[in-house]
């Protein structure tokens, strides 16, 4: 895959430049555009992945407290187009093992093509539904990040509480959950306070923080500056 050339990179900063559109069995429409100078992964209804700008995990992460955390690994549920692993390394500079769970192999195709592969960004992908995977897995992770979504949707069966202690049994002692989730409109606030009922029972110490329009469920509010 070439690198858009000046011209393209230049325009991307007033508007979308499309690159390709395809479709897959769990995705209707799945399009990347390059915007502002980074790729952007679209679907049906709900933006996917920007690169840096993907900003309510951007957020978060400059307000983790890396010094006194130095986390080695990093589970993400969702993969999107790789914005979290190339958050991490290209903005932040962090060395980690990343690995990834994403649903839609088309999805990983894209995130390999246009973002983690001409970076050489190493994310060891699982096939799989996120939930299912969380009940067999065996790792442990100093980080995980759970950024999933069919659409603007988040499937039910990752909001319960069993899904949240099997997060739980995959962070390593001093791990840290980073939980994403829409907050735009007055029904979305009524969920995610039911969901931070669930949450606290699982994460005593844990909390949210705005982000942009989404909230952030952390499982240990301690681990971030204010």
């Amino acid at each position: 895959m070439s690198t858009p050339n000046l011209f393209v990179r230049c325009l991307s900063h007033f508007f979308e430049w499309p690159v390709t559109e395809l479709s897959s069995p769990h995705n209707a429409q799945l399009k990347v555009v390059f915007h502002r100078g980074r790729y952007k992964l679209i679907t049906e209804g709900a933006i996917y992945s920007f690169s840096d700008l993907y900003s309510n995990f951007r957020i978060a992460f400059e307000r983790f407290t890396w010094a006194a955390q130095k986390p080695e690994s990093c589970l993400i549920l969702g993969l999107g187009m790789g914005s979290i692993p190339d958050m991490l390394v290209s903005v932040f500079g962090k060395k980690m093992k990343f690995t990834a769970v994403e649903i839609d192999e088309a999805v990983t195709f894209l995130a390999n093509t246009y973002v983690l592969g001409p970076k050489k960004i190493d994310v060891e992908v699982f096939t799989a539904d996120a939930a299912s995977f969380l009940e067999w897995h065996e790792g442990q992770y100093d980080l995980i990040c759970s950024d999933v979504f069919v659409g603007d949707v988040i499937p039910d069966a990752m909001q319960t509480e069993e899904a949240l202690n099997q997060m739980r049994r995959l962070l390593r002692p001093e791990g840290v959950l980073f939980f994403n989730r829409l907050n735009r409109f007055e029904a979305d606030t009524k969920q995610n306070q039911a969901f931070f009922e669930v949450f606290k029972k699982v994460f005593p110490n844990g909390g949210h923080m705005d982000v942009s329009g989404n909230w952030m469920f952390v499982s240990d509010l301690s681990a971030f500056s204010s």
